[in-house]
């Protein structure tokens, strides 16, 4: 596996792990009508290339096919953190993180249920649990923080 910068033309593929990986690693902590709010169409991220491209945004990639993606903003607010479902619990996440938290002593995230037990293992601790609306439905979510001394 390596680790690369994000390239616009990674945006399509990428929109569609952030898709897939929704709906299938997070199936058994939302409902259907969560899931779909939070993740519409394949094509959803689409959008968001822009946002990516300003951010620290890194790609995993195993024998040229994208596993997993992950970006930070210039503040140290991690925004996206997904590894397709093949992939998990295989170390992806944990090298992006690694990455991506590097340069930064205070990192704030906003977790899903799913992912919360993956930031407390990395030092993570919860802030705030929320609801946050999306398209008229509400999902849980965490405000975590990490402070690297």
């Amino acid at each position: 596996m390596i680790i690369r910068e994000f390239s616009v033309y990674d945006c399509p593929i990428v929109s569609k792990l952030f898709y897939d990986t929704v709906h299938s690693v997070n199936k058994s902590d939302y409902t259907e009508r969560q899931l779909t709010a939070w993740a519409s169409s394949p094509e959803c991220l689409l959008g968001k290339c822009g946002d990516l491209e300003k951010q620290k945004t890194l790609i995993a990639e195993n024998d040229g096919i994208i596993v997993g993606f992950g970006s930070i903003k210039a503040d140290g607010y991690l925004d996206y953190l997904f590894v397709h479902d093949d992939w998990q619990k295989q170390g992806v996440a944990t090298a992006l993180c690694e990455e991506l938290e590097r340069t930064f002593e205070v990192i704030v995230t906003h977790s899903s249920i799913t992912a919360r037990n993956f930031f407390e293992k990395r030092g993570y601790e919860i802030v705030r649990e929320e609801e946050v609306e999306r398209n008229g439905v509400f999902l849980k979510r965490y405000e975590m923080r990490k402070e690297r001394f």
